[in-house]
């Protein structure tokens, strides 16, 4: 440990947290290590704290939210326009689908999820904590390996079996090469994370590794959606395609795979990021254990997938189980995202009063939030430093003493004032 909980300068009620030994404010939730107060020491599940999700309070940790999933530094009140950004390419996805609007389709598909994941990369001020070319690196080799991979892959089984490269929708239900092209996919797909982690990036929080891996990721399938894509639009081939089924190609291609895509690539993020020396428990074999497991589940994923395709059933059976496999990717990213936020070496922390974003409680500068139990991690550093040079102030009521309604600012609002 780095840093050591600074005695509360108001008198603030305190007691002895029952995880970590350590002196805290009297509240819900251990500033220090995170875990809830009230929860047993030998309680086996009080490490991984399933009833609270440390990027978003509010939730449990097993509700597979993708906002709050794929976007964990965006504060709660910037959410909601994201749910809605997501609804409404999810409707787009289904009237350009309905009126066979082939071109504005195929752009929304390949191109939607990721410039959501951009967006909240520059709402949240990621953007300003990471190096532009930690993002260009994972953003470009995703792309190039999508296209080669997609190249390579079609080239491949259009020799084996005399079709062209444009059937693209084909290629996912041959039995020979099936396996090989998605796990191998997989794969390739999580490399620009490996890549910028090789170049020892000058940051190691777990959540940098969650946004260079999730973008790496994302830009893998959306070029590689493009490349599967666009032939078939330019010469016609999917001109005679039902609009029951366009509407299912697309909610898979423009929705479902990049969902899985982001969750599995920031998973991996997470792995390679991860520098244990939190509180919570002190077990940090027992999290790189369970982590380096998650590592294997998503080769256990894209093989389920492979299955999915394999097994030739009926469209909808099919986006439903491919549904289910997202929710499993959303799941297990949230898992690991828990975990790495509450075993992971902390920032040095003061004491002192600070903002919280996630219930915006004024509360003592900690790793956790102590009302909330949110990450102090689970914002972005811009947001954190800005906090603490800008804490609430005290003003005179006739009750006593209280903070003022001044807030620092939370990501985006200096460009909007």
């Amino acid at each position: 440990m780095t840093s050591t909980p600074a005695a509360p300068s108001d008198a603030v009620p305190t007691a002895v947290c029952t995880h970590c030994g350590t002196t805290v404010p009297a509240a819900d939730f251990c500033g220090c290590c995170g875990l809830e107060m009230d929860r047993p020491a030998d309680d086996p599940l009080a490490f991984v704290r399933p009833r609270v999700y440390a990027a978003a309070p509010r939730e449990r940790l097993l509700l597979p939210m993708v906002t709050s999933t794929l976007f964990p530094q965006l504060p709660h009140i910037y959410r909601n326009p994201f749910r809605i950004g997501m609804a409404v390419m999810l409707l787009c996805v289904v009237g350009f689908s309905a009126a066979r609007f082939l071109g504005p389709l195929v752009t929304l598909v390949a191109l939607g999820v990721p410039s959501l994941f951009v967006l909240y990369l520059w709402q949240s001020d990621v953007l300003r904590d990471i190096p532009a070319r930690a993002f260009a690196t994972a953003a470009v080799l995703g792309a190039a390996l999508g296209v080669g991979w997609i190249l390579l892959s079609g080239e491949l089984i259009a020799r084996s079996y005399g079709i062209p490269m444009a059937a693209g929708f084909v290629l996912e239900d041959l039995m020979g090469a099936g396996l090989i092209i998605s796990v191998g996919g997989a794969i390739l797909m999580v490399m620009p994370a490996v890549v910028v982690r090789a170049l020892r990036p000058p940051t190691r929080e777990s959540l940098d590794g969650f946004a260079i891996g999730a973008l790496g990721a994302l830009s893998f399938t959306g070029a590689a959606t493009t490349t599967r894509l666009a032939p078939q639009f330019v010469y016609g081939l999917i001109d005679n395609v039902q609009p029951l089924r366009l509407l299912i190609e697309a909610v898979l291609y423009g929705v479902v795979a990049p969902l899985t895509a982001a969750a599995v690539g920031g998973l991996m993020g997470i792995v390679l990021w991860f520098q244990a020396g939190g509180r919570a428990g002190e077990h940090p074999g027992k999290v790189r254990v369970a982590l380096l497991l998650f590592t294997v589940l998503v080769l256990v994923i894209y093989a389920a997938i492979w299955v999915i395709d394999a097994a030739r059933l009926p469209k909808w059976p099919q986006l439903g189980l491919h549904i289910l496999m997202t929710v499993v990717a959303l799941i297990s990213a949230r898992i690991c995202l828990q975990l790495a936020s509450l075993h992971e070496q902390p920032d040095p922390y003061s004491g002192e009063p600070l903002l919280c974003v996630h219930c915006e409680h004024v509360v003592p500068d900690m790793a956790f939030c102590p009302a909330c139990g949110a990450a102090a991690r689970a914002s972005s550093r811009s947001s954190r430093r800005r906090r603490r040079e800008s804490p609430p102030t005290r003003k005179d009521t006739s009750h006593g003493q209280a903070y003022d309604s001044h807030r620092s600012p939370v990501p985006g609002e200096e460009s909007r004032d």
